[in-house]
């Protein structure tokens, strides 16, 4: 008896053939470089020995894939990985057998690589229960997991971006591979795959409108504008739900993707500014302030940070000052030297080990070189691995920041994974 995945993969195997015999080709991302041929499928002596020389056992449904029907070429991205590169030769054997802490939902938060890495220098390793599967262009990847409660999943990454891991939608690798041989077939856009979601148009609006999380309904107007057209009906419950959400972010989002694709659909969004004045104040009257808004709409203030830097809620202490130690955010501000002595100061004593973080990147960003000997004495006590890292960073000889955020260290490295 065939079982179902054998059927899925017979399934893939049709449509790459009919693909292939496509009088013209489809246009997708990455088409040209893979032609859609995969390579030659693995032994199965060859898997097994990558199986027990990591310690794992991949998940069922890309054993499958790579045993019966192809290793690399056709995918995603500039096509899939081979299996035996995907997991780098430096890492450890057990690399892969320590289980991955990700998990289906929305997207971590910029901080992601503090929370769930091991700190650098520790002896760990960067990703751990997961391999690479695709890779779309500069830091932009697909892993799969291998090992954790995600096991057989796979999740988005920009690892050299302010935005963290997203553990698509797609159940398995095949039905996240089919999917993009359906979609790159049909015309969508599939670069950077995965991070629509696998919704038609009428699920994709009911989503927008009514799903429960802020998140999903904002995943839900961004996969709607990557459809080849949209119906008129859809633009407009995007503009509508981007006046009437809920959720600030979700409109602040929704706001920055019409006047991105508008042109794309064949709309135009009139009065952008005045629509982004208003989320603004939407945004200032929520309960917390919504910062994350104020920010996509590049209207967030200091004055906006340094409210939430008092407030009694640890997360929020911990959002506003991420966003506190990012000169970039606040580059049309004079800001004060002696405010920002003061915040990176109250940060650098704080009994939260992400707060001193923010403060040591906050000397660094601002350029604080006076409070250096501050630093030096935090060296000298500090117990958290990840603070010890960034504090020797930044104390270490090179080229100095400045308070615009100018320089060629600044800002963004801060919490890059530790390669």
């Amino acid at each position: 008896m065939v079982d179902a995945d054998h059927v899925r993969l017979g399934r893939i195997a049709g449509k790459l053939a009919a693909a292939r015999a496509m009088p013209v080709p489809p246009k997708a991302f990455g088409v040209e470089a893979h032609g859609f041929v995969l390579g030659a499928p693995l032994p199965e002596a060859v898997v097994a020995e990558f199986e027990k020389r990591h310690e794992v056992t991949l998940p069922p449904a890309f054993r499958l894939f790579v045993t019966e029907l192809g290793n690399g070429g056709a995918g995603p991205g500039y096509g899939l990985c081979r299996l035996a590169p995907s997991c780098c030769v430096y890492r450890r054997s057990v690399h892969l057998a320590r289980p991955s802490p990700y998990l289906p939902g929305p997207r971590y938060f910029g901080d992601w690589v503090q929370r769930y890495e091991d700190p650098p220098g520790t002896g760990g390793s960067f990703l751990r229960g997961t391999l690479e599967v695709a890779h779309h262009g500069c830091s932009l990847g697909t892993r799969l997991v291998v090992t954790g409660p995600a096991r057989g999943r796979l999740f988005n990454l920009d690892t050299e971006g302010p935005i963290g891991p997203y553990v698509v939608e797609d159940a398995d690798f095949l039905a996240w591979y089919e999917r993009w041989l359906d979609e790159a077939v049909a015309g969508y856009d599939v670069g950077w795959f995965g991070e629509r979601l696998p919704l038609e148009e009428p699920e994709l609006v009911a989503a927008l409108t009514g799903d429960p999380s802020p998140e999903r309904r904002a995943r839900a107007g961004e996969s709607l504008l990557q459809l080849p057209a949209i119906r008129d009906s859809s633009w407009t419950a995007l503009a509508d739900t981007m006046t009437t959400d809920i959720d600030a972010t979700v409109r602040a989002e929704l706001l920055g993707m019409l006047k991105r694709k508008g042109d794309k659909h064949q709309r135009r969004l009139d009065d952008a500014e005045a629509i982004a004045d208003d989320i603004a104040r939407y945004a200032r009257s929520c309960t917390p302030p919504d910062l994350t808004a104020l920010s996509d709409l590049r209207r967030l203030t200091f004055a906006d940070v340094l409210a939430e830097l008092s407030s009694h809620d640890l997360e929020q202490r911990r959002r506003a000052a991420y966003l506190a130690q990012q000169p970039w955010r606040f580059s049309e501000e004079n800001l004060s030297q002696g405010v920002l002595n003061d915040v990176a100061s109250g940060l650098l004593g704080d009994p939260d080990a992400f707060l001193r973080s923010y403060g040591v990147a906050m000397v660094d960003c601002f350029g604080l070189a006076h409070l250096h000997p501050r630093l030096r004495e935090l060296q000298q006590t500090e117990t958290d691995p990840w603070v010890q890292s960034h504090l020797t960073r930044c104390l270490a000889e090179r080229p100095p920041s400045t308070s615009d955020g100018s320089s060629t260290q600044a800002g963004e490295d801060w919490l890059d994974p530790p390669f």
